[in-house]
């Protein structure tokens, strides 16, 4: 596993904002994410990771189904299952 992945893995699992911010690369929209699209953004993709512990991904489908929220493809596996 290459030094990105470990620190991505890390970010992934502590839902670190502040590394994402930096290291997200351009938006595509134009405007940096605000820190709330990008945690948003962060509970889906480590929801989706399979780099991740299940408990993290568990918990990303929970705070990201209480809030309404999909994933890329569409909506979230019911409560128990994962991508």
């Amino acid at each position: 596993m290459n030094d990105w992945v470990k620190a991505r893995n890390k970010a992934l699992l502590a839902l670190d904002v502040d590394w994402a911010l930096v290291n997200a690369g351009p938006s595509p929209f134009g405007a940096p994410p605000t820190r709330e699209v990008m945690l948003i953004a962060l509970h889906k993709a480590r929801y989706e990771c399979p780099d991740m512990p299940a408990e993290a991904r568990h918990s990303s489908g929970a705070w990201l189904r209480e809030r309404g929220y999909g994933w890329r493809v569409g909506p979230l596996l019911p409560e128990g299952e994962l991508p």
